[in-house]
């Protein structure tokens, strides 16, 4: 089952700061204890990475490998390729707010796989979107 979803959001922080702390894979669970579990790094250069992520849906550890692509400070792309989510990918774009601070946005295609398909889609939105809520809330009280 697929769900495409877009969010967007206004964040107080400089762009690079977002940027910077979104893709630090190496320090994505201590930066966002709230959604990741665990987080390892299996590969990384300069422009990509490949990532181990654990986090909880509605109590069940999903563990996934995750392609990622930068080209900073404008564009982190992320495809999912094992775990419940394979085949998912994921674009956000950030660039400079008008009034100061960072516009984030996110363009998603889910594959909803495993435990995941089981639920229905009006349960799967609310999820994904208070997970990337916990990461804005987070990104914001810390005023990057």
């Amino acid at each position: 089952m697929r769900l495409p979803m877009r969010f967007k959001r206004r964040l107080s922080a400089p762009r690079s700061s977002v940027f910077n702390q979104i893709t630090d894979y190496e320090n994505l669970q201590r930066n966002f204890p709230n959604t990741f579990i665990s987080v390892r790094v299996l590969e990384q250069s300069r422009t990509s990475a490949v990532t181990e992520e654990r986090f909880s849906v509605l109590g069940t550890v999903i563990t996934q490998r995750s392609r990622h692509v930068t080209r900073p400070p404008r564009t982190h792309q992320v495809e999912i390729l094992a775990g419940d989510l394979r085949g998912s990918k994921i674009t956000e774009t950030y660039s400079d707010a008008v009034d100061g601070g960072t516009m984030v946005e996110v363009n998603a295609d889910f594959v909803l796989g495993g435990f995941v398909s089981l639920m229905p889609r009006f349960v799967v939105r609310p999820l994904i979107e208070e997970k990337l809520a916990h990461i804005f809330a987070e990104l914001e009280s810390r005023g990057t």
